[in-house]
């Protein structure tokens, strides 16, 4: 279990070290048991509000968002139950052999819900010791702060633009599809009605407002973002006022 000892509940937005910004080198245990799992090379980061924990597949391209919040539990080194098949590391010789396998090992307890059996194990591994210590710590202490579990209003569409912002970005060419966008503001539904209305909404911010375009991260700041969501929510005053500013 990480450590708790020094851990105080903040009461200040969760500040990240640029290290933890940039992102580390680990192996994602798969979640569905086969009969020879093979580990998912992947990068591990923070975003810089601090609200999600981005995993980037390696291979596939894939990025999966953990809420923080979400986060019950971190635990490494002898609190660890390791997963079946985890003998693997010890035959490939994956990171520091002086120390044991639990010790370099990281679980978190993730999930919208307080019954146990109903949380998520996700697993993941370092090559040292040292880094899946401070993770393990990390994150505890980032998901439990009482400002991330009690945001405004304002604070979760700043959590949303950073859902969208990290989780949506091609991470090869550093784009966001606008069909990727319409598909998560809708849901993963289609609705012709609501697709329109993102699309005019776009449009009016002078922003890339076809299917198949892509937007640059860098101009889908979140005051843009803000814009959006107002032209969208039909608050047309409030959209002139910032642009007027």
């Amino acid at each position: 279990m990480a450590t708790r000892s020094n851990h105080v509940s903040s009461l200040k937005s969760n500040e990240i070290p640029a290290h933890l910004k940039s992102g580390t080198f680990a192996l994602k245990w798969p979640e569905e048991i086969k009969k020879s799992p093979t580990p998912i090379v992947v990068n591990l980061s923070i975003d810089t509000k601090g609200f999600y924990l981005i995993c980037l597949n390696k291979v596939k391209k894939e990025i999966e968002c953990f809420d923080l919040a979400l986060i019950h539990d971190t635990r490494t080194g002898s609190q660890v139950k390791l997963p079946q098949g985890y003998e693997y590391f010890q035959k490939n010789n994956i990171g520091d052999l002086d120390v044991s396998i639990a010790s370099k090992w990281l679980t978190i307890y993730y999930g919208n819900t307080y019954v146990a059996t109903e949380l998520r194990l996700i697993h993941f591994y370092f090559e040292r010791s040292s880094t899946a210590e401070e993770w393990t710590e990390r994150l505890f202490q980032f998901g439990h702060n009482q400002i991330l579990r009690n945001l405004s209003s304002l604070d979760c569409l700043e959590k949303l633009h950073s859902r969208i912002i990290n989780g949506l970005i091609d991470s090869d060419k550093k784009t966001i599809s606008v069909r990727r966008l319409i598909q998560f503001l809708c849901k993963n539904t289609r609705d012709g009605s609501k697709e329109r209305a993102i699309l005019q909404a776009l449009n009016y911010l002078k922003l890339p407002c076809q299917m198949d375009s892509v937007i640059n991260p860098a101009e889908f700041t979140f005051n843009i973002f803000f814009r959006l969501y107002m032209q969208l929510m039909e608050c047309h005053e409030i959209d002139k006022l910032f642009e007027s500013m």
